[in-house]
């Protein structure tokens, strides 16, 4: 089940490891928040937040720099290889807009409208035409870390523009990801990517560590979609089976 014999086919364990620790720090992370949004858990905030800032960082900054191995070998076969970022992006968004459809549903508050999963779907395209930068990605994240100093001042009363980082005021959402500034670490990851992975291939030598929280941590890197896709109804289930009830879920 966890075995290594998948990386012969051209994966990176290093990079899934990465994936693999992003992907259990955001369980912890969210059923953090669901205490906090079901049940008034309010201990440890400052910890907790910081905890929050960076899962999210670690997990867009290594999209980003996955980004940049995936695009790189897609272009040795074909040199515009857009159908498949579309295709992706359709996945990604429309599995978006069914968690905002069920937050607003299910959820007296909080609707998930812009969360990472729309994020990474923008992402995958608005990517394309940074490719050609390499490692200079990095001013153009940095563009993206300081614009969100501004754009987060703004407000405006839509939720049109929540994609780019403006929100109306007294704006409350359980998952927001805009384009200011994640897209700035989205690009960091790629600058990384151009100088460790150029052309999409390794340029050190890593042998595969086969002890077994290693394999397993690899396993949920390689299964990062899945595992954010069941672990909220799974968490939220433990806790209506230990609570029978949850304040703010309508059932």
């Amino acid at each position: 089940m966890f075995g290594s014999e998948i990386y012969s086919s051209g994966r990176f364990w290093e990079v899934d490891l990465a994936r693999g620790i992003g992907i259990i720090m955001m369980v912890i992370s969210n059923f953090i928040t669901d205490l906090q949004y079901f049940l008034n858990y309010s201990g440890h905030q400052v910890f907790w937040k910081v905890f929050a800032y960076t899962t999210a960082s670690i997990f867009v900054f290594i999209s980003g720099l996955s980004f940049w191995i995936s695009y790189s070998r897609s272009i040795k076969k074909n040199p515009r290889p857009y159908k498949k970022y579309l295709r992706r992006f359709a996945k990604l968004f429309g599995l978006g807009i069914l968690i905002t459809i069920t937050t607003k549903v299910l959820l007296s508050s909080g609707t998930i409208y812009f969360g990472i999963l729309h994020f990474l779907g923008v992402a995958s395209l608005l990517a394309i035409p940074f490719y050609r930068f390499k490692e200079k990605n990095i001013f153009f994240g940095v563009f993206f870390l300081l614009g969100s100093l501004i754009i987060s001042k703004i407000h405006a009363n839509t939720i049109a523009l929540l994609p780019l980082g403006i929100t109306p005021s007294e704006f409350f959402t359980l998952d927001y990801f805009p384009i200011f500034p994640w897209l700035g670490v989205y690009l960091f990851g790629m600058a990384m990517g151009s100088l460790l992975y150029p052309e999409g291939m390794r340029r050190f030598n890593l042998d595969f560590p086969r002890i077994l929280p290693v394999r397993f941590v690899c396993w949920a890197g390689r299964h990062t979609l899945k595992i954010y896709i069941v672990h909220q109804p799974v968490l939220v289930g433990l806790l209506l089976l230990i609570y029978g009830s949850l304040p703010n879920l309508s059932l």
